[in-house]
């Protein structure tokens, strides 16, 4: 191994690699599930699962009573400040005080509701939110389960602790994402979500009801993250990548505008994001804790 800045420690050539993007669709019942998940994740930072234990008709009534709430003047009741985003504030966050990505000025045009691990949260959607955190989380365990056993061990030997043990429900984070139709009036360069990656260990994200994800490889270009409606989308975050050395990609990602064969509706996204106690060790240079504040204070430098 060689030192890297920050005295974090490198991969040898052999096993570092490029992001190339082998998006894998991969089944929860098969045998394979997890070696195939380690180099799905490996290649791309990202794989689709299918036959999960997340129930179909559970996904279904939460796309239907959220998209219900943002079509409604509820939401104006469970209005956040602009700074409670960062942190990790429940509530209705308008397009007015949205998120704008890392390098760049046009901020993202969606709103969201952020589900805190407290503050209130809307009667007619909050028994089945919770129900897929809690469902979701420990699919997320299980997944970090299979990431441990089937990552090489010249990498897990070198984790501070193994990744399952990481993971910490009140630091993870649930967001309801919509992007509204557009109007037309948008700013210009302004997109459903810029270019980005997520800071956390995995994200879960059930395929939304519309397309526009994409992933970018290490050449520059831009490929369709897509599945069947039920599927979930794997990815791999930031923090993830730090405590591997850069064995597993956090890789870019973003939101394309409709148009062509997007249609111009409104588009709901579930992401759960999975994240480290705030305490883990997470490199040399990183906490999970200190990670995440440098993060924030990139977002309001902007």
């Amino acid at each position: 191994m060689t030192a890297a800045s920050g005295n974090r420690m490198l991969l040898p050539c052999h096993l570092q690699k490029r992001i190339e993007l082998a998006v894998q669709s991969i089944s929860y019942k098969s045998e394979s599930v997890g070696p195939d998940l380690a180099v799905s994740l490996q290649d791309s930072g990202f794989a689709i699962l299918r036959d999960h234990p997340l129930p179909g008709p559970l996904l279904d009534t939460v796309y239907e009573d959220w998209l219900a709430f943002f079509d409604s003047d509820e939401k104006q009741a469970y209005v956040a400040s602009e700074n409670s985003v960062a942190e990790g504030r429940g509530g209705f966050y308008p397009v007015e005080i949205s998120e704008t990505a890392i390098e760049h000025t046009a901020k993202d045009l969606k709103e969201f509701f952020q589900v805190g691990a407290a503050g209130p949260i809307p009667p007619a959607c909050k028994d089945g939110i919770l129900r897929y955190r809690e469902l979701g989380f420990a699919l997320g365990q299980e997944l970090l389960e299979w990431l441990q056993r089937f990552t090489p061990e010249a990498v897990t030997a070198a984790l501070s602790e193994p990744l399952p043990g990481m993971l910490c429900r009140e630091a993870s984070l649930l967001r309801v994402l919509h992007y509204p139709p557009l109007n037309g009036g948008e700013e210009a360069g302004a997109v459903r979500a810029a270019p980005h990656e997520d800071i956390n260990l995995l994200t879960i994200l059930p395929v939304a009801n519309q397309g526009g994800l994409q992933v970018r490889d290490s050449a520059g270009n831009w490929t369709d993250v897509s599945g069947n409606r039920g599927d979930l989308v794997i990815n791999s975050g930031d923090m993830l990548r730090e405590a591997t050395g850069g064995y597993y990609p956090s890789a870019t990602h973003r939101v394309i505008n409709p148009g062509g064969d997007i249609s111009n509706d409104s588009r709901l996204s579930v992401p759960l994001f999975l994240t480290a106690r705030f305490d883990v060790k997470l490199s040399d240079r990183y906490t999970s804790g200190s990670y995440l504040d440098e993060r924030i204070r990139l977002l309001h430098r902007q």
